[in-house]
């Protein structure tokens, strides 16, 4: 059987396999799908079951110290949203999902590369520099911009022409900022829903990949000198253990984890796993992100339009696209800037009828008549939601939903996209935020470490040592005064700037991580700076190697799933060159 859970497997049998991959989440199941067709034995260990539940819930747990009150409540709004488990009081950083397709049972699908510049070394941002170049990867970029179900590899101001639209005049573009598109990832399998990687796979599984569900790793087994990986231990929460061996092992459970996995495996490492230079765990990367203006009262629909989403369809699929702008080049080099984004996010009205209606059915209303009163004077938005339920729930025949969600992403893409961010339902539009998100400067005392606390399986929670950095706040700041001046300067309907923009004071603003976590386990030549090769091995343990975002040098403000998919075809490729 393809699929297994490992409590139906008899207690301390070992397993033996060619590849050995744990992490069922994007770039587990992409390399498990990549490395397929070779008539190796691969075998994918996933810490939890088929989608999130609760006790596997309890294994995410995060520490962390420094949050402001309005930082948690921030991240409380962004991050419960996209998860029905989350909690900042369970995970204080980060977003960390267990089930098969990891995080992306939450993600929000938005896609983009990283830049050119994002790739080099650049004197005004310590310890910058890859030892790969952005034309290295871009075969594999353009790879994952299929696997991920987008549409033509283009994210610049190009897309205009094909949206078939007219460049938006007047236009803040310039020696400052410079057109970005994101794309959204679409599931191929749920009409209304982003692209979850855990449903695609487990409708169309590669037959020579065995997936063990609910098997934890809990130590990763090297060589009596420590030289090479010999295979790992796992365990269910139901206390069922099993050994896997194999010579080719690669950890792809997220930043935070494979930290964390590494750190605690001292059988053979005093210290941990690939941590001779004490470099694992280090540069814990994410992207801050505060709210740097909002809308003139008034203006809040106007902008929306102007830079919300866009449907264009191209073979057979409609694609969505999101306008925002990003900072030049130029103007990072000129100002020693790091690199950043703007993006927009709608904000509900307290009358929002379905906050009321959820309500309602929650039992949680402080007023059920004015509750009540609120869904019965909506009556076409409650319609609206309706619909979607019924697309979302498959009570449509395939054909007439898939046509039916397509002109509506094609005709109406901020009404859908809007009403998929929001839990796939429609909201009635109040105001208008622009967000910054920065890159993150690498910085070795941003961390994780164990903590002396215990998961139910006994192991190590880990502690994240994390804080945007002065350096970071200081270029939201720089992103948002520039912003406000061009709006005006072209005579665009005024923003206003958050208080602490006025103000000039970064130090004041509320600032969270994106859930974007990445380092901990940096790409590098030197194994004094970083814990894996230019083709993702560990230094010094021969057949570990490690996928995902944690081998990111530094962090762009890109959205990292395209690229972390990208490094995991280009692993792929090596890993069959090498054992062919």
């Amino acid at each position: 059987m393809p699929f297994q859970s490992l409590n139906e497997l008899e207690d301390g049998i070992a397993l033996h396999a060619d590849f050995l991959i744990v992490g069922g989440g994007a770039c587990g199941l992409t390399l498990a799908r990549a490395l397929s067709g070779q008539g190796k034995r691969i075998i994918l260990l996933e810490s939890g079951g088929w989608t999130e539940d609760a006790d596997h819930e309890a294994l995410n747990r995060v520490e962390m110290d420094g949050w402001s009150s309005s930082e948690f409540s921030m991240r409380d709004r962004y991050h419960a949203n996209l998860t029905g488990l989350w909690s900042g009081e369970n995970q204080a950083y980060g977003v960390r999902c267990r089930g098969l397709g990891g995080s992306t049972q939450a993600w929000a699908g938005k896609s983009v590369p990283l830049d050119a510049l994002d790739y080099r070394k650049r004197d005004w941002v310590p310890y910058s520099g890859w030892p790969l170049t952005a034309e290295e990867l871009q075969p594999f970029v353009e790879a994952s911009v299929k696997l991920l179900n987008l549409g033509q590899p283009i994210f610049d101001e190009r897309v205009w022409e094909i949206l078939g639209r007219r460049i938006p005049s007047p236009r803040i573009e310039g020696d400052v900022f410079r057109t970005i598109f994101w794309q959204f990832a679409r599931s191929r399998t749920q009409q209304t829903d982003m692209m979850r990687f855990g449903a695609d796979f487990r409708a169309n599984p590669p037959p020579d990949v065995r997936v063990l569900l609910n098997a934890t790793v809990t130590n990763l087994l090297c060589s009596e000198n420590g030289q090479a990986i010999t295979g790992v231990e796992a365990q269910s929460l139901m206390g069922r253990k099993i050994t896997l061996h194999a010579p080719n092992c690669i950890l792809a459970a997220s930043a935070i984890e494979n930290a964390r996995l590494l750190l605690m495996s001292r059988d053979r490492h005093a210290n941990g796993v690939g941590n001779t230079r004490d470099q694992v765990g280090r540069y814990l990367m994410d992207h801050p992100t505060a709210t740097v203006a909002h809308a003139a009262p008034g203006h809040a629909k106007e902008l929306a339009a102007r830079f919300g989403l866009f449907g264009h369809r191209e073979n057979g699929r409609t694609h969505v696209h999101m306008y925002g702008v990003a900072l030049t080049e130029r103007f990072q080099r000129a100002e020693h800037a790091l690199n950043a984004a703007v993006f927009v996010t709608e904000e509900r009205t307290p009358d929002d009828p379905f906050s009321a209606l959820r309500r309602l059915l929650r039992r949680q209303s402080k007023s059920r008549m004015s509750d009540v009163t609120l869904v019965l004077r909506n009556p076409v938005l409650l319609a609206r939601g309706s619909v979607t339920r019924a697309l979302d729930r498959g009570y449509l025949p395939d054909s007439v939903a898939r046509a039916f969600t397509d002109a509506a992403l094609r005709f109406f893409p901020n009404t859908v996209a809007r009403d998929f961010s929001n839990g796939r339902l429609p909201v009635k539009l109040a105001g208008l935020r622009f967000e910054a998100t920065t890159e993150q400067p690498p910085c070795p005392e941003n961390r994780i470490v164990l903590s002396d606390r215990r998961d139910p399986l006994g192991l190590p929670v880990p502690h994240a040592i994390w804080a945007p950095g002065a350096d970071a706040r200081g270029n939201l700041l720089r992103v948002g005064r520039n912003l406000c001046e061009s709006f005006e300067s072209v005579g665009l309907p005024p923003l206003e700037p958050a208080s602490w923009v006025s103000r000039g004071s970064p130090e004041e603003a509320s600032v969270m991580d994106l859930g974007h976590s990445l380092g901990t386990t940096r790409m590098s030549d030197d194994p004094a700076s970083g814990v894996v090769d230019r083709n993702c091995e560990v230094h010094g343990v021969s057949g570990l190697f490690i996928a995902g975002g944690s081998v990111f040098p530094t962090s762009g403000h890109a959205n990292p799933t395209l690229t972390m998919l990208a490094l995991s075809l280009r692993l792929a490729e090596h890993l069959k060159n090498r054992h062919c």
